[in-house]
Formats: structure tokens, C-alpha cells, sequence
């Protein structure tokens, strides 16, 4: 399909002069590598997004991870269940929600990873190596790192509460509470 040349429109030139645009001006289309296409936030929500490099998964100024334009929860995901329990629960690696000493020094190796970043975590098998997610949780049976929520004092998190109402409070912990404080949608015009 072949459009018209619109410059030899009369009506359209018409218009331009009476709005005193005598400018032409020039037309980019231009790609922001930062903002997520339609495909990828689908994917983030669905399956989340594999990451090669903790590079990819910046740190916000109020401590918490995003990946493009999109705050997410940051899972491994080749995790295996050993069978081992610690404190009543499968010894899972945890995901992260900040950026924690643990983030911090697996980002300071700068050695490959197959990490998952994710904006939910519905029923999806997220497990091991790191996925970046936005979803909300499911029956993963994976729990968010302690570090993560000392670090943004999340829900009066810290190291210095007593063991049990530690205890509470990662157990207590969901991400679509985290994601009702922390907006996943970071510019003002997209969906949260």
C-alpha cells in the first residue's frame, strides 16, 4: 500500500497555514530500549523475563529492583528442593524485592547468572537461577529474602525483632502487598 503524498493535499495545506505551522518538522520513530513492548510485559506477568547479567536489574533510589520500566521481584530459576527443611519450610533459595547485601555481592562477581526477573508469581513454576517477575505469589513455596526486608523495613522488619515475630513477618509476606507499596509501574503514563 502506497500513501498519498500529503503535502500536495489542499485542505491539509490549508489547515497547516491557517494554525501557522509553516515548519514541516521531521518524524522519528524511536525505540526506548528501557520501556517494555506489549510482548515483554506479557511475558513479565506470565512466565517473567530470564536476565544474563544482575546488570540488567537496576536499583531504585528507595532500594528496590526494576528491569526496564517495571519494578520487579527478582527469583532464581533453576532452584532445587532438596528435601531439607529449615525452620518448618523447604530450604528454597529466596527471592529478592531489594537490593540486599545478597543482590549487591552476586551483582559485584559480574559472572553470568540464569536469574528471572517477575512482576507475579502466580502458579508458574519460577524456580532457581534468578527471574524477574512482577507477579503475585502462588504455591511456589518460595519466600522472599530477609535481608531484602530488612533492608526496606518492610511491614518494621529488622534484624533486631525477636525471632518468632521475624518469623511472622516473612511468612506474612506477600508481593502483592509489596506491589500495593511499591508501584510496579515506574513512568507516570504506564500501567501500574
Amino acid at each position: 500500500m502506497k500513501l498519498p503524498n500529503f503535502l500536495l493535499d489542499a485542505a491539509l495545506n490549508d489547515l497547516r497555514d491557517r494554525m501557522g505551522a509553516a515548519e514541516l518538522g521531521i518524524f522519528r520513530l524511536m525505540v526506548n530500549p528501557y520501556r517494555f513492548t506489549i510482548g515483554e510485559l506479557e511475558d513479565l506477568i506470565l512466565d517473567g523475563i530470564d536476565i544474563r547479567f544482575l546488570d540488567e536489574v537496576r536499583p531504585l533510589p528507595d532500594g528496590t529492583l526494576c528491569y526496564k520500566d517495571r519494578r520487579v521481584a527478582l527469583f532464581a530459576r533453576d532452584a532445587v528442593d532438596t528435601g531439607r527443611r529449615v525452620e518448618g519450610r523447604h530450604d528454597l533459595p529466596r527471592f529478592h524485592v531489594a537490593n540486599c547485601r545478597v543482590v549487591r555481592e552476586a551483582r559485584a562477581l559480574d559472572a553470568p547468572i540464569s536469574d528471572t526477573v517477575a512482576a507475579e508469581t502466580g502458579s508458574t513454576e519460577l524456580v532457581s537461577a534468578y527471574t524477574v517477575s512482577a507477579r503475585e505469589d502462588g504455591d511456589l513455596g518460595l519466600s522472599v529474602c530477609a535481608e531484602c526486608l530488612g533492608e526496606l523495613a518492610f511491614d518494621g522488619y529488622s534484624s533486631t525483632l525477636e525471632p518468632r515475630e521475624r518469623a511472622n513477618l516473612l511468612e506474612g509476606f506477600t508481593l502483592t502487598r509489596f506491589f500495593e507499596r511499591y508501584r510496579r509501574a515506574l513512568a507516570a503514563d504506564a500501567t501500574p
